[in-house]
């Protein structure tokens, strides 16, 4: 049975041949897709597999997740879409339980799958939660748009919590079905290397305090000493020699300075 009112998204960067395989999940629903490391081997194998992709880019240019995720809501034409990842997994029996949580509650702006969580029983199977991770949710296209969607200042990390903070001061509410099951293999959505983890680790850096600048919650005094602190592990780690220690402190580094140089931008 085909769903015409939903659009399921979905990201790739370098994703794993392994992971590929769970875009057979969502073949009822219509699927766009944005690869942003230029694969053309999967779109050409995927096209000829999913006859239900309507929309497939290819791009050498690393948008983000935020202006990535924007990218593609912007394409839908349905009236709900589906956010996901290729390390999620969810049955289609759980993705029309969220458009159901949707339509059943007006003032819901995004619904969410029970992704690896343990809830206590109550009287009903939904409930409002403060808190929602961008790896697998569910909106109403048209209200997403007019909220103002993903803030595009984030790169990558921090976007969900921004969301987040924004739906909390709101009218809105995010909520889940604590039936509706997801499973989330986190962190691996995008092979591991060098040039992954530094994105990873840069910009979790600097979406962290851009989301402190953005909502007050800034102290330069923090920043200054996690200069400092960063510097001085960085110069005793090369001493003894620890490579991923180094890594990490060069990637908070790299990622403070960036927020710098947004600030002083801006």
């Amino acid at each position: 049975m085909k769903h015409n009112d939903i659009t399921v998204i979905l990201l790739l960067y370098h994703t794993p041949k392994k992971l590929i395989k769970n875009i057979k999940n969502y073949r009822d629903f219509k699927l766009i897709i944005l690869d942003q490391s230029n694969d053309f081997y999967t779109k050409k194998i995927l096209l000829r597999k999913y006859k239900n992709i309507i929309y497939y880019k290819l791009s050498n240019k690393n948008l983000g997740f935020a202006k990535a995720q924007n990218l593609l809501i912007n394409k839908v034409k349905t009236k709900y879409f589906f956010s996901t990842q290729p390390d999620i997994f969810i049955q289609k029996k759980n993705i029309l339980k969220l458009k159901k949580l949707l339509q059943n509650h007006k003032s819901n702006l995004i619904a969410v799958p029970n992704i690896n969580e343990t809830y206590k029983m109550f009287k009903k199977n939904y409930i409002k939660i403060k808190e929602m991770i961008g790896a697998a949710f569910m909106s109403k296209t048209y209200n997403f748009k007019k909220f103002g969607m993903f803030d595009e200042n984030f790169f990558f990390y921090w976007e969900d919590v921004d969301l987040n903070e924004r739906v909390n001061k709101s009218k809105f509410r995010i909520m889940t079905d604590i039936t509706c099951k997801a499973y989330h293999l986190s962190g691996n959505s995008t092979k591991n290397n060098f040039k992954s983890r530094c994105i990873r680790g840069v910009n979790f850096r600097f979406g962290e305090y851009l989301y402190l600048y953005k909502y007050n919650k800034f102290r330069i005094l923090k920043l200054f000493r996690e200069i400092f602190l960063n510097i001085l592990r960085l110069i005793l780690n090369l001493i003894f020699f620890k490579l991923s220690k180094v890594e990490k402190n060069l990637f908070n580094l790299v990622g403070i300075l960036k927020f710098i140089i947004c600030v002083i931008k801006s």
